[in-house]
């Protein structure tokens, strides 16, 4: 392309409209008509904004890295079999590095989904200064807001709170790994010792944490609070866009954690 070409190019007007997909989220922040006495028609320039919420996508994503975790969990075992050596540390990597991947998708589906909650509930400034100033851990904040915005037993509370740090902990393991050497550790499945990685990363861990994470998600969005309206309607959305994903997990792994 030359440059004339690329400029005329960057010079185009968009097609007119704007392009929707199913599941995008569409809003008129300010429209206003006006007739006059003579008839006249005066408004104010109709101006879409859009959203989609990302909490659903990553949770599809985390789910697409789960499989290829389980593929590569199948070869490592495979490989142990045949006692190569060569295919083993091939698969190891693999499923570390998929299974890291599904980890931190699983935990940003997670706060994708707060951030939508928290946006619709009333959360007292002071707890927010509080958490602030204390500097509260990301954890026990989603806890915090789940319990505020969903019906649930204060076990059911306690429960998330403890699955939430359990799976924060993992992805801080991903994002902030301790430097220097440690100790290796035995991979379960393997029957071997190696380096701690492999081990946190590894299918059964994989699995448990985008398991757990999408059962939270769904079963919270399913008793939303009554005085949450804004909330309400969100939660009907948001089940209706993941049921396919969880037709697929059950069909694949069984029912969701209860």
């Amino acid at each position: 392309m030359t440059e004339n070409e690329k400029k005329e190019d960057s010079q185009k007007k968009p097609d007119p409209g704007v392009f929707l997909t199913k599941g995008m989220q569409i809003n008129i922040p300010e429209f206003s008509i006006r007739i006059s006495p003579d008839g006249n028609i005066d408004a104010t320039p109709l101006i879409l904004h859009t959203t989609i919420d990302l909490c659903p996508y990553w949770l599809e994503i985390a789910y697409d890295h789960l499989r290829c975790t389980e593929d590569a969990s199948e070869q490592l075992l495979n490989a142990k079999k045949e006692q190569n050596d060569e295919r083993i540390a091939d698969a190891l990597k693999a499923e570390f590095t998929e299974g890291m991947q599904t980890i931190m998708a699983s935990a940003v589906a997670m706060d994708a989904f707060y951030a939508n909650v928290k946006e619709r509930i009333a959360i007292p400034d002071d707890l927010i200064q509080t958490w602030r100033k204390n500097g509260t851990a990301r954890y026990k904040q989603i806890a915090e807001v789940l319990r505020r915005a969903f019906l649930m037993s204060e076990d059911s509370a306690k429960q998330i709170r403890v699955i939430l740090k359990h799976n924060f902990g993992f992805r801080d393991k991903a994002v902030h790994p301790p430097t220097g050497t440690t100790a290796p550790t035995l991979h379960s499945e393997l029957n071997k010792v190696t380096d701690w990685r492999y081990v946190t990363f590894r299918y059964y861990n994989a699995k448990a944490i985008a398991g757990l994470t999408l059962s939270i998600i769904t079963q919270t969005a399913m008793h939303p609070k009554n005085k949450h309206e804004g909330l309400k309607t969100y939660c009907e959305t948001l089940s209706q866009q993941l049921a396919p994903l969880i037709s697929r997990w059950e069909a694949r792994y069984g029912k969701l954690f209860g």
